[in-house]
């Protein structure tokens, strides 16, 4: 059975979402479930590297409505992605950088919301277009296929024999510093973790202990943490840094 899985980066204060539900439910019995509504105010990195972090635990038949939407009026595309049983509605701005799976542009106007505006596209063109395939419209009645949608300014990480770089992708709401370095393509021995100017190389597989340490968070991936308190404010990370992975 088709549902239909909301990511914004509209807060629940204001009635942005509430009313995106209200056209979902108005057209569609399928169910809506709320991911996040927490994003920061026109992230795109962060919705993207939200987005490949949650995909592998839902079910095909979801279609998600992904609106981190700065570029709302202008002439940036809309456009859908289908990818292992499940379809990605969102604006061409790099969110679906981590989506592969056969693109479309959303030109099909008839299913926009009558009298919608050019400041919410979320309620007048992304719910309406997302209740459509979830009451059985193919996702090729939408438009064209195209093949150049945007990404986002992303360097994977790279793997050699005696090091390793990545990018730290996402501080959480805990200070924990998450990177993209997979510990399965790291070394089986001891290793530190180089991040800004310090060198951190005790690894942990739980939060405890003093001071900072590496710990394989529930990505897979590298973190960064320190035991009841912020990784980020006391090494002073950010977002984007780069870290450097070798021997101990």
């Amino acid at each position: 059975m088709p549902r239909i899985a909301l990511i914004t980066d509209f807060g629940t204060r204001d009635p942005y979402v509430a009313a995106m539900k209200g056209v979902l439910a108005a057209r569609t019995p399928a169910p809506i479930l709320d991911c996040s509504h927490d994003i920061e105010p026109f992230d795109v990195w962060q919705a993207a590297f939200f987005l490949r972090a949650i995909v592998r635990y839902w079910p095909a038949e979801t279609i998600f409505i992904i609106v981190v939407d700065p570029g709302v009026g202008t002439a940036r595309r809309i456009i859908a992605v289908e990818s292992a049983g499940r379809i990605f509605v969102a604006p061409d701005n790099g969110v679906l950088t981590f989506v592969t799976g056969f693109t479309y542009q959303v030109q099909n106007d008839s299913l926009f919301l009558p009298g919608g505006s050019t400041t919410f596209h979320g309620r007048d063109r992304f719910a309406p277009v997302a209740a459509a395939l979830a009451n059985g419209l193919r996702i090729d009645q939408l438009g064209p296929a195209i093949d150049d949608r945007i990404r986002i300014d992303y360097t994977p990480p790279s793997y050699a024999p005696r090091e390793a770089t990545g990018t730290i992708v996402n501080i959480d709401r805990f200070g924990n510093a998450v990177t993209d370095l997979e510990r399965e393509h790291l070394p089986s021995g001891r290793f530190g973790l180089r991040a800004g100017d310090a060198m951190i190389e005790r690894l942990a597989t739980n939060y405890s202990g003093e001071g900072a340490f590496l710990i394989v968070g529930s990505t897979g991936c590298i973190e960064i943490s320190v035991a009841g308190g912020s990784a980020a404010a006391l090494l002073r990370l950010r977002r984007g840094d780069r870290v450097t992975v070798m021997p101990a």
